[in-house]
């Protein structure tokens, strides 16, 4: 009995090393077939081995390996298919979101966008939209003043509005670069839009996919990947800010540098100043309601020969109040020009030409 049960336990003892070996054997032969993606999912080798939320899966992506540009498939696959896109850019003064959004729309139509699709008001978005082919999408740029031009964020409305009527047939993505989503009204940062970029750094962001629930007030931000952006055009030019180069504005109109970003400055610089002329002239009308009759009336008379009719002797308001907008920037109202004609009559009465009355006996030699 006990030789038997020392042949059965040799026997038993075989058979488990003989299953070891050939598990053995299929580790080895498992290890030589797919040493490689071990070693791409080795986290203590490969420092940049992390994991990505994709809404709502979680995927285990290799940076070192290289990337995929996964975004930009995206925003295509739903031009294609004729969805909307409304993608918000937000991040603080000077991460570069006007330059993220315009290298996103580069990348989605290299043929058709160029500057003029990067537009700062809704008359310029509204061109874009009718004349600009389907597919090119708009970048509603935020101008440095509009933190207190409450009249730009009334076009962004109008704008998201008019994306979400004309997609079906015009195909126009809008990217809207703003310093905060919540500088736009609730309804419209809840319900209108699909994509939202958050800059960390300069070329660097992550996007999200926003989602609304259809049943609570509630909206939710899914992580679709990270966004690492070069400098566009960096190979005809090595400079990162084209602020400081002499070939943006040079007397020479010949000598001005035409890369992208050059020319993007310079629409910009041009809007700035305008609006910069118009606040003054804004602020010297403000000056004009609140100077007195006497002060206008004094600015007035500098002008008194440009603006007195000889022929009739008398004052030429229209004329007055054009002559007085168009030196002084002072705008005066309706009731005001009349005022102030009237006081002129009568602080310098020796201005006009009193002709002697007409009658009988002076006709034939007047």
């Amino acid at each position: 009995m006990e030789n038997k049960r020392s042949l059965d336990t040799e026997i038993e003892t075989n058979k488990d090393m003989q299953t070891l070996n050939e598990d053995a054997s299929m580790l080895s032969q498992y290890d030589d077939k797919y040493s490689f993606f071990k070693e791409i999912t080795d986290t203590s080798k490969l420092s940049r081995l992390r994991s990505m939320k994709m809404g709502n899966h979680e995927f285990l992506v290799n940076r070192d390996l290289g990337y995929y540009p996964y975004f930009s498939v995206e925003l295509r696959h739903r031009v294609k298919h004729k969805k909307i896109i409304n993608c918000v850019i937000t991040g603080e003064g000077g991460l570069g979101k006007t330059y993220q959004g315009s290298d996103i729309c580069r990348v989605l139509a290299p043929k058709t966008f160029d500057v003029d699709n990067i537009v700062f008001v809704y008359l310029e978005f509204l061109r874009n939209v009718l004349t600009t082919p389907r597919g090119t999408p708009v970048e509603f740029d935020e101008p440095s003043y509009a933190m207190s031009k409450m009249e730009w964020y009334k076009d962004v409305v109008k704008a998201l509005v008019k994306t979400v009527e004309s997609f079906r047939f015009k195909g126009k993505p809008l990217f809207l670069p703003i310093i905060n989503k919540n500088l736009l009204e609730k309804n419209i940062r809840s319900y209108l839009i699909q994509f939202h970029i958050v800059m960390h750094d300069r070329g660097d962001a992550t996007a999200y996919r926003v989602f609304t629930s259809q049943f609570q007030d509630k909206q939710y931000n899914y992580e679709i990947c990270k966004l690492e952006y070069g400098l566009f055009d960096n190979n005809l030019c090595e400079r990162e800010s084209c602020l400081d180069c002499k070939k943006l504005l040079p007397r020479d109109v010949s000598k001005r540098c035409n890369i992208f970003r050059a020319r993007y400055e310079r629409k910009k610089a041009g809007i700035q100043d305008q609006r910069y002329k118009d606040d003054l002239q804004e602020a010297k009308n403000l000056d004009a309601g609140k100077m007195g009759i006497d002060e206008v009336e004094e600015i007035t008379m500098r002008y008194f020969d440009k603006f007195f009719d000889k022929d009739r002797n008398k004052i030429d308001i229209e004329l007055m109040t054009a002559i007085l907008f168009r030196e002084e920037g002072i705008k005066i109202g309706h009731n005001k020009k009349y005022r102030l004609a009237k006081q002129i009559e009568y602080d310098y009465p020796d201005h006009f030409i009193v002709k002697p009355p007409i009658n009988k006996d002076n006709a034939e030699k007047l």
